[in-house]
This record gives C-alpha cells, structure tokens and sequence, in this order.
C-alpha cells in the first residue's frame, strides 16, 4: 500500500512539473498568503519595488478595476491594456483606480516615486509628478497580469517605491543595421515597462542628414520620423538622446571622399583632425540634425573614446601640443557647442585614463590592490596637469563591461568626483559577441556596475547594446531586466534568481522554474560553435586569416585526424547533448509562454543554425573511423547530406530575424574602412559575416566531397 501511496505521489508532482498551474498552495482566486517574500514569490515584479507592506483584508480582483479617477492631474498616462480600456470615474471609489498627484511629504523624494495602495475594492497610485504616476501604473500592469496569468487575488498592500539611480538609460546602436520603426515603437514601450527612461541613440549613418547627405544610408530613418519616435518615447517617460560619434569612431564619415581632408591620418578614417576649423563646421552641423531628430533630448553624447594616434596631422604636428592637449582641445570645443544648445555633453572618458598609464589598472585582475592604488599616486599627476581644461559641465561615463568593482576602476570614478567632476557609469548587455550576449547576458558586470553607481552616488547608468557583431536585440532582453532591476534598486542577487524573474515577466509566470532557463545552455553551444571549425582565429572581429581545420584523408591521414582532433569531437557530441536538451527545453517554452514569442522562435532558428558545426565535425570523425570502402561512401553521403542543409538553417533563421530587422545593405553601400574590422563590417551581403568561418568551411568540404566522388 505504501509503496502505491508513493508511486501516486510521484506521479503527482511529474504532473506539476509540467502542467502550468500557480506554484504556491493558495487555491484559485485567492492571494497567496504570508509575508513580502511569499508575495513574491508569485507577484515577480522587475524592478523589485523598495518597500512592500502586506495589509489585511480581502484581495483585488485582476478585473476588478472599471473607471478611472485622475485627481490633481490634468491628463492620463499612457497605460497599456486593460488599464488603456477603462472609462473615467466621476469620484473615487470600489471598481476605481485613482491617480493622485500630491505634493505630500511622506511620498519619496525622487520625481519618479510613488505609493501604490491596493484593496479588496480600489486602486490608490500617488505620486508627486507624472513620472510617477506613471511608474505606478507599471507596476500595477505587473500585478493585474501576474493576478490573471495564475488566476490570483492581488493581496491588499502598499508598496512605496523609487529609483536609486535617477538616469537609467538602454543604448540604441545603428552602427550596421535598421529595424523597421515598428519595432523602435514596441521597443519603447517595453522599455517603459521595467521603468527604463531613457535611450542614449547612436545614429551613425542611420540619420537622413539634410545638410551632409552623403553620410546618410541611401535606407536612413528621416529627421521627422526619429523626431516622433522622441515624441513617443517621451509621453512613455523615455528621454532619447543622441550619441554622434567623434573625434574617434568617424569612419562613416571619413570613408566618404568628401571628407577626406578631414582625417588626422590620410591613411586611415578612424579620427577627425581635432585642429582643423572643417571637422567642427561639419560635426556641428551633424549635431544639429540629431538635435532637432531627438527634441526631447536633455543630453548631447559625443563619443571621443578610442582615440589611437592621435597628432598625425600636419597642423596636430605643428602646433607641438601633446596628445592629451589635442583630445581636450577637442572636447572643449564640442562641449561649447552642447551648452550653447541647451544640451549637457557626455563623454567616453577612457582616453584620459589611456593617456596617463592609469587605464590598464582599471582590467588589472591581479595586481592587489594597494598596489594599484601606488600606481594611481604616481601617474594621478600626469592628468591634474591638464585639470585646467577638463570641462566642469560635461558627464564623464566611465565604461566597463568585465569587472568594474576593480579597485581601478573605482579609483578613477572618485578621481572624477574628487575633482568635481560629474560621473556616469556604462556597463553592456551586448559587447562583440555574434548572435547573443554570453556571460549569463553579462549579469555579473551589470550587478557589479549598480553596486558602484548607488555606492559612488553617480549621474546615472547607461547600458550599452554594441552592435559590432549586430545580433538581434531581442536576444538582448534578459540583460535589460536585469539592468532594470539592479538600476532601479541594487539587490545582492544572483542570475538564477534574477533570470527566474526575467522569463516570469517576459514570456509567463509558467516559465519562472529553472527547468526552464535555456539561454545559458545557448550560450556555451554558442561558444563552441565560434570555434569549431578554426584553430585559432576569433569570431569577434574579422581575423587576418581564417586557419580552418584540416579534413581526413586529404590533408591528414584519417587515424592522425581522428588523434590530432579526439578532445575537439568529443566535445562536439557532449554540445550535440546539450543542443537537443536545449532544443526540448525551448519547444516547452515555445508551448507555455503567453507573450514574446517572437523571442522565443529566433533563439529556437539560433539553436538550429549554431548545431551544423557540431554535427559536422561529429560526421568527419565516423567518416575517419570507418575501415572499408563501403563504410566511408556511407559516412562521405552524410556529410553531403548535412553540407548541403546548411543553406536551408541560414534560411530558417534569417526568416525570422528579418521579421523586424533589414538584412540587406542598399545598394552601392560604401563599406568603412575600420583598422580593427567588426564581425558586421566584414562582408557587402549583409548577412554573409555571420556564417564566416561555416562558409568558408563549407567550400573546403565541397572539394573535399568532389574528390571523394
């Protein structure tokens, strides 16, 4: 009998497992009870709130809400549904959500404070200004959704909540692609939704410059069209303001002959001439377009890192100013210009740290670090010499994207405040990765950069999105939640618990358990795949020379081949494991999710796509291990077989990324002429670069078939 009672049981929980029902002992329709943790348990809010205070009394209802009262505030905010669909109140009261606007002193101090008071019958949000109205709002929308989703009461509470870091800003980068607007418009109200408010745009050649066409993409996004994107992200609380690079990073503009002139080195299109009149009269211009395309905008991000070489000009030569003199030189001119068009400058600070011996120590993983501090009272001189020309109204963003809480990289935010100098700090939810992020979406850089700026008391936070390897940003998600999160309110959290947040959120409460998590897994199939088929070239940037693996019999006896690459195969099989785990876990995802499937589908054509290199090497191997003549024509159709499916996964996957995103360059698209060449900058098709190394392989294999013929 109790050997029955027990199977039962375990069939039981097998059934919980996989059928998505509400992981909590509450019935349907009811909240569950407890403490803030329980609470949460259910109610996965991103960003976490700063305070919750379970009340007595009966739960709400997630169609409880019927009208709206707005008391105090001229207009409503843009809600989405059902919040959007509910009619106006005449009086607060049962069935009501009121919004109040309310200079009272036991809100937050913050702007984007509020309280969010919920009963059995109504619905208080107060704020001191609309921007907490509106963040109210959010996360009200969170626990309407997470109340329907599990069939739940939302239990009566207040919660009291603010940003610790008040500029939280997501990067926009147009380096290499377009998307079509549709998508900015989505994107900023998802972005709204976990409280992100603002975006840095990095227009590049991306902006349909009237004044200097020529820069322009023949396929860029007008001045007007950008400018009502603004308008939008504004009314959703999202400040967009834009990044024009300069005096670095300038190739799709120097490329162009036009502007040749303008180079510091004729050889190369990497950097302006910082003294000559034609780079500011030109820079300028290009400013005021993006100005007028983002009117909304408080901030003017004009680049300047990565400057190498700098002073090759003849008049940089002439002037016998050093290389520090010449970089401030330009920013202080450029920053001149942001005041007088009532727009605050940022800056990449990196150079000024380069240019005093101080910018190694911020990566320095092993150096102690009173060490390092010995270091920085030695080289501190070198940059207070030029102290005089820092400008005082400008944001230094001080970038990091590995480790930041180094005591490098803490040094030199306090040098900055030190010396009164305002302080931004940038981490990355993308760096130069093809495909996706790795790292666990960078969570670790990202927790480690929110500690530093609430601990510092920076500006604010920018999470940059490079788009050097251009992967879709949808794969970009999981690390925006978690710098959601962690901008708004630094908690000492790890990445399952913060990733088990994320897939609540984004694609359904049902995904919340562990079992589902499938982007980790993604990333080290991914890793492999960089690999699989070179010895040692990279996949980040664009290698001199692709040094492909030899193929058995042809260019290395198959008994040495299978020798020379055993640990390399039996890695390929232990990936090609972890891709049909992977591949299972993503269908299950695919089947409970209740919103962002689009994601979901383009991670399932990456996991398709990424496998070839794996399964192919898997093949080579039994083709090389086979002894009879028979045997190997067997192995030899096999790859012929996979080879020639390679072209169908490249179709698969690009169907759906090109659902929002333009594959193609315009026609006659001139090519920058980057020194250290991105992975997106490598081919005129422009889809050609993510299957580099699988291209070039699959050439090799199709002699290699031939001659097996």
């Amino acid at each position: 009998m109790k050997n029955n009672i027990a199977k039962l049981l375990f069939v039981f929980f097998e059934i919980l497992l996989i059928v998505p029902v509400p992981a909590f002992s509450s019935l349907p329709g009811r909240p569950p009870g407890g403490d803030e943790a329980n609470l949460l348990k259910h109610f996965r809010l991103v960003p976490l709130p700063q305070k919750i205070v379970l009340a007595k009394g009966a739960g709400l209802a997630c169609n409880a809400l019927g009208s709206i009262f707005l008391e105090g505030i001229a207009r409503r905010p843009v809600l989405q549904a059902p919040l959007s669909t509910l009619p106006d109140a005449e009086r607060p009261g049962e069935g009501v959500l009121t919004l109040r606007l309310k200079n009272d002193p036991s809100l937050p101090a913050s702007r984007e404070g509020y309280k969010l008071e919920v009963t059995a019958r109504q619905v208080v949000i107060t704020a001191k200004s609309e921007a907490g109205i509106f963040y109210g709002c959010q996360t009200l929308q969170q626990l309407l959704e997470d109340a329907r989703d599990q069939s739940l009461l939302i239990p009566a509470c207040t919660i009291t909540d603010f940003p610790e870091i008040p500029y939280r800003a997501v990067h926009l980068d147009l380096k290499y692609h377009l998307d079509n607007l549709d998508y900015y418009y989505r994107l900023m109200d998802r972005l709204a939704a976990v409280k992100v408010n603002a975006v840095i745009l990095e227009f590049e050649d991306k902006l349909r410059y009237r004044s200097a066409p020529v820069i322009g993409a023949e396929n860029s996004i007008s001045i007007d069209e950008f400018a009502a994107l603004s308008r939008y992200a504004n009314e959703r609380h999202i400040e967009i303001s834009p990044l024009v690079q300069g005096l670095g990073h300038v190739a799709f503009i120097l490329k162009h002959d036009e502007y040749v002139g303008l180079r510091d080195d004729p050889r190369k299109d990497w950097v302006f001439d910082p003294l000559d009149s034609g780079t500011y009269a030109l820079q300028f211009r290009l400013y005021d377009e993006a100005i007028a395309a983002t009117p909304n905008g408080k901030y003017l991000h004009v680049g300047g890192d990565e400057v190498y070489n700098l002073g090759r000009s003849a008049a940089s030569r002439k002037s016998g100013m050093t290389t520090f003199q010449l970089q401030m030189y330009w920013l202080n001119k450029v920053c001149a210009y942001a005041r007088e068009h009532n727009r605050i400058p940022v800056f990449w600070d990196d150079m000024i740290f380069s240019l005093s011996g101080l910018y190694m120590s911020m990566h320095d993983t092993h150096t102690p670090a009173d060490s390092i501090n010995l270091l920085w009272e030695k080289n501190a001189p070198k940059i207070e010499q030029y102290l005089h020309l820092f400008p005082k109204d400008c944001i230094y963003m001080r970038w990091h994207y590995t480790y930041p809480r180094l005591q490098g990289n803490q040094n030199a935010v306090n040098w900055l405040k030190s010396h009164q100098l305002k302080v931004m700090g940038a981490s990355a939810v993308q760096e130069m990765h093809p495909m996706m992020p790795r790292n666990q979406s960078l969570f670790n850089p990202i927790k480690d950069f929110s500690w530093v700026a609430v601990t510092h008391g920076l500006e604010g936070m920018l999470a940059t999105a490079w788009d050097d390897s251009s992967p879709h940003f949808e794969t970009f998600w999981r690390g925006i939640y978690d710098y959601a999160w962690l901008s708004w309110k630094y908690t000492d959290i790890g990445p399952d618990e913060a990733h088990a947040a994320f897939r609540h959120r984004f694609y359904g409460p049902a995904l919340s358990n562990e079992r589902f998590e499938f982007q980790d897994s993604l990333e080290f199939l991914m890793n492999f795949q960089d690999t699989a088929f070179v010895k040692n070239s990279t996949r980040i940037t664009v290698p001199e020379k692709i040094d492909l693996i030899e193929l058995p019999g042809s260019e290395l006896p198959a008994d040495v081949w299978r020798t020379v690459y055993r640990n390399r195969v039996n890695l390929a099989r232990k990936e090609i494991k972890r891709y049909e785990t992977t591949r299972g876990i993503i269908k299950d995802n695919i089947k409970l999710a209740r919103r962002n499937h689009y994601a979901l589908r383009l991670f399932e054509r990456i996991n398709e796509l990424q496998i070839y290199n794996a399964k192919i090497l898997d093949l080579l191997d039994d083709y090389a291990g086979e002894t009879t003549p028979d045997g190997r024509q067997r192995a030899v159709l096999k790859i012929r077989s996979a080879a020639d499916g390679f072209a169908d996964l490249r179709k698969e996957y690009e169907q759906v990324f090109s659902e929002t995103r333009f594959l193609e360059r315009p026609p006659g698209y001139l090519m920058d002429d980057n020194y250290d060449t991105m992975l997106a900058n490598a081919t005129q098709t422009s889809s050609d670069w993510m299957y580099l190394f699988e291209l070039k392989m699959n050439v090799k294999l199709e002699a290699w078939l031939k001659s097996m013929q």
